[in-house]
């Protein structure tokens, strides 16, 4: 991967033509004047969705070592976040982004942060800060959430990518229908997160069973296991960008400008559909719980069967030149 850009300009990591290089550059200034004053808009109207990998319009040959050094802990924390709190918060240094579109980001990050709050009071009562036991709930009604959660979020972006976005985009255009999409997509996240959630306010199950197990075993396993499914989902979006997270190609059914083979992708083509969901079969170990661990497996089932029956399919109908079939399938997408 060629770390290389032009401030502020989308420079391709893929070798072009110096004629190709001379009319993007040419176009880019034009291009990137739309993109700020509606983003949304700008998606719609492109012929391809970029940028692909994070670092492709990041210019590192006129950055100072320190410089270097500042965007990668700021990147690092970007892509946590994102992770963490299901929502775009590599926008919140997009200062352009920002000034058109404050309202309607702004709302989609205090939801995100409304839907942690529980999790957040929870684990400060743990830690004596607040009131422990500030939320609890029986085994019945918390199974029931969380499979509602599991099921809600796999059938909901099925449903949007199958039917609810193509009718969406013919009524009422892309540019409409991937802002509604944002915020449709975290919605189902913040769901699909309170599912597993609730299971560890529960009472616990197998306490006696599972006293033959060490504490300290399932705690540093569980641990090192969120680490890989983060890492894993981290990696993932560092080598196809921030957009294709989101479905951006399956969303506006405008296909991506191309694949890469970076990072992650060279070991295995689905990460986060894979080694990601390590996450929550490491919260299942660090808290001892086999409800949690059952559900785990349930989303990995899910998952997969949408990778499966509904992305693939949409993958090879965007991509279906045979080098681009070829090249899609080296580099499956990196979504949660």
């Amino acid at each position: 991967m060629s770390e290389q850009g032009i401030g502020g300009q989308y420079v391709p990591l893929l070798d072009t033509s110096d004629d190709e290089d001379e009319e993007l550059f040419v176009n880019m200034n034009k291009e990137l004047e739309s993109k700020y004053t509606d983003y949304y808009q700008f998606i719609a109207n492109s012929k391809s969705i970029r940028p692909i990998c994070i670092t492709e319009d990041v210019d590192f040959r006129n950055m100072s070592f320190v410089k270097k050094i500042c965007w990668w802990v700021g990147t690092f924390f970007k892509l946590l976040s994102i992770i963490m709190l299901s929502v775009r918060t590599d926008r919140l240094s997009d200062v352009q982004y920002l000034r058109h579109h404050w309202l309607f980001y702004g709302g989609m990050l205090g939801f995100s942060l409304a839907a942690w709050s529980p999790q957040v009071i929870d684990t400060l009562g743990s830690n004596g800060i607040l009131q422990e036991g500030i939320f609890r709930m029986d085994h019945a009604p918390a199974f029931a959430v969380c499979a509602f959660g599991l099921f809600y979020y796999i059938l909901s972006i099925s449903f949007f990518f199958k039917y609810m976005g193509p009718w969406m985009r013919e009524k009422f255009g892309t540019a409409k229908t991937l802002k509604f999409w944002e915020y449709f997509v975290s919605l189902a996240w913040q769901i699909q997160t309170i599912g597993f959630w609730v299971l560890t306010i529960t009472p616990a199950l197998f306490e006696k069973e599972l006293e033959v197990i060490p504490g300290w075993l399932t705690t540093t396993s569980g641990i090192l296991l969120v680490v890989l499914g983060i890492g894993s989902k981290m990696g993932a979006i560092y080598g196809t960008g921030y957009n294709t997270y989101y479905w951006y190609d399956m969303v506006t059914d405008i296909p991506n400008a191309y694949f890469v083979e970076v990072g992650i992708y060279k070991f295995i083509g689905s990460p986060t559909y894979t080694l990601g969901r390590g996450t929550s079969f490491g919260a299942a170990l660090h808290f001892r719980s086999v409800p949690m661990l059952v559900a785990g497996v349930v989303d990995l089932v899910l998952i997969n069967l949408f990778n499966k029956f509904v992305e693939q399919p949409s993958v090879e109908k965007m991509y279906s030149t045979p080098k681009q079939k070829e090249e899609s399938f080296k580099s499956t997408r990196s979504n949660i």
